[in-house]
This record gives C-alpha cells, structure tokens and sequence, in this order.
C-alpha cells in the first residue's frame, strides 16, 4: 500500500470516526432535550406546590392559632362556670344550663382542633394544623383533587387563593401526570397481544395487578410511618387515595414524612391512570365483539327466514369459533364483513313480479 492510499485510509477512518462521535453526540443531546422536558414540567409542579403550600401556610396561620386561642378561653370559661354551678347547687335548672353550654363549647374545641384535656399546658400555636409540611401536603391534595378534608381553609382570602390555586395547578397537574403516564407505560413490560375475549381478560387482571402491587408496596411505607395503622388500613388509604376518591377518614398524620407521601401519591396516580387505560381499552375491545356479534344476530332475526337463518347462523359460529391463531383485528375484520354481507342482503329492495294473461273469454 502506497502512502496516498494510506492516506486515504486514515482520512476515511477519521471521518468514520468523526461521524460515530457527531452521532453520539447528537443522541446524547437528544435524550438530554426530552429528559429536561420532564425533569422541568416535574420541577415546576414541585414548585407551585411548595408555594402554593406557603402562601396557605401564610393565609391560614394566624387565623388558627388566634381561632383556637379563642376556643381554649371559651372552654375554661364554660368549666369554670360549670364547677361553680356544682359547687352551689342551688338549683338544677342552672346547673343543666350549665352542662350544656359545657358541652357545646367542648364541641366546638374538638371541631377547632383543640385537644382536651387543657391541662396539657399546650400552647395553641403548637396545636395549629397548618404547619409548613401540612400545608404543602394540602396543596398537593388539591392539585390531584383528592380533597381529603381533614384540613381547610377558612378564612376568605385562603379560600379565594384556593380557587385561583386550583384553576392553574389542576391543568399542570393532569399535564406532568399525563407525561409520567407516558413513561411508565413505555417502562411497563409489553403485555402479549391479547386473542379473544379471555386474552383481554388476562391483560386486564396482568395490569390490575401491577397496581395492587404497588398499592401494597405503599402500605407497608405507611404501616412503618404511622404507628397505629394495620396493614389493612394502610391498604385502605392507598387505594382510596389512587382512585382519587379520598374520603379522609385516614390521614397521615405524621409530619415529617409529608413530602414522601406527596411523591408516592403523585407517582401512583400516574401509574392508575396508565393501568384504567389499558384496562379501559381491554374492555372495550371486548364489547366491541360483543356488539357486532349482537347486532348480526338481530339482523338475523328481523330480516332472514327460518331456512337462511340456520344458514346464516353456522356462519356466526363459524365466525365465534374463529380459530385462536388470529390475532384480534382479523377477527374484527371477519365479523365486519359478515354485517356487511347481511346489511347488503337486508338493503336489496325485494322484487315482486305480477303477469297477467289475458284473453278472449
């Protein structure tokens, strides 16, 4: 080999070379755009949360503690004046008077949040629901509308920021849920092309039980966070929370494990609404089947005599007992071309023809 053939090795090497590392990097900067898509829509749902989780903090705060500061006066008021009825016991009319009021203001303590017994010594500040970690956790149930309704707010400016807050959050929310659905669903073991009614059958109690799973997963986190939930209580919460029903009669109460909740949440409501999806789509596909095979049956029955009926009707069992090779659109195909046929059949006007003979008589 000469030197200018060596040349030409080397240069074409170099450019092959040259190529490889462009390409490369062309990919790497590819996969970095569509990754910093995601990271920033999920960055900036994490960020109008925590500040929407502030401003509630800010909004709500003040009005808690001056709100159970007035509950705590009105309940040592209300046992102070029931003690002294008892002491005097000059006439049952008061003291029954007095009792209720008792009640009533112990009603309302507990309602406010205020624990009992007051001889705790607790300042109400320490009492006040709205902390920072509640208050983003708050946010995120507004976000995800899951409203759990342990927490609200009440005065007029946090409830007005709760509408502007959830107009705008609520569309960002559906958005990076919708684009963590995607991934996951791209991340999801590819299911097999599910054959007749019991292949959509298997795929839908495959994907349901990707989500059981996961709930179950989520149980066992929250059975090591809250010390007073079963397993089953546990299961309870995650579930009620993944359909987004969120009755609120379980709520973590535990504070430093909020933000850990608020991921799991969020992460698992991507993930049930990739699982409904597919689930959604077996059993439509599944009534799809069932409907055209109702609607050839009815056909059948209005439009074919008894004779065409069986023979029309070996051709629906034909068409049932298609064999299982086939995958699904085949089998659709087949079964919309049998309603065709019979549509054809059914829109052919029916002839009928008269002769008359005539005569010299």
């Amino acid at each position: 080999m000469g030197v200018k053939d060596q040349l030409i090795v080397d240069s074409t090497a170099s450019s092959a070379s040259s190529l490889t590392n462009c390409l490369s990097m062309s990919a790497v900067k590819c996969w970095c755009r569509r990754a910093s898509g995601h990271v920033g829509l999920l960055t900036a749902l994490i960020i109008y949360t925590v500040l929407g989780g502030t401003l509630f903090r800010n909004l709500e705060y003040p009005s808690e503690v001056s709100r159970l500061t007035e509950l705590e006066w009105l309940v040592r008021a209300e046992r102070s004046r029931l003690l002294t009825a008892l002491a005097a016991s000059n006439s049952s009319v008061a003291t029954a008077e007095a009792v209720d009021q008792y009640e009533a203001a112990v009603q309302a303590a507990a309602q406010g949040g205020l624990l009992l017994p007051l001889s705790r010594g607790a300042p109400p500040n320490t009492l006040a629901r709205w902390s920072y970690l509640q208050a983003i956790f708050f946010a995120s149930t507004v976000l995800t509308t899951i409203g759990y309704g342990n927490i609200t707010p009440y005065t007029v400016e946090g409830r007005l920021f709760c509408i502007m807050f959830a107009l705008v959050g609520i569309p960002l929310t559906v958005s990076v849920m919708a684009d963590l659905g995607s991934l996951l669903a791209g991340s999801l073991p590819e299911f097999p092309e599910p054959r007749g009614l019991q292949g959509s059958l298997t795929t839908a109690a495959i994907a349901t039980s990707i989500l059981l799973i996961y709930i179950a997963v989520g149980s066992f986190l929250f059975i090591s966070w809250e010390e007073d939930w079963s397993f089953f209580e546990g299961f309870y919460f995650c579930f009620v929370t993944m359909t987004t029903i969120g009755f609120g009669d379980l709520v973590p109460s535990t504070p430093q494990y909020m933000l850990l909740c608020t991921f799991y949440i969020l992460f698992g409501l991507s993930l049930t609404s990739t699982i409904i999806e597919v689930v959604r789509q077996q059993y439509s596909q599944s009534w799809r089947h069932l409907q055209a095979l109702v609607e050839t049956l009815s056909h059948l029955a209005m439009e074919h005599n008894p004779a065409d009926m069986q023979a029309d009707l070996r051709n629906v069992l034909a068409v049932v007992n298609i064999n299982q090779d086939k995958n699904p659109k085949e089998w659709e195909q087949t079964v919309k071309q049998l309603s065709d046929k019979l549509n054809e059949q059914r829109g052919k006007p029916k002839v009928v023809q008269i002769i008359v003979y005539e005569s010299s008589v």
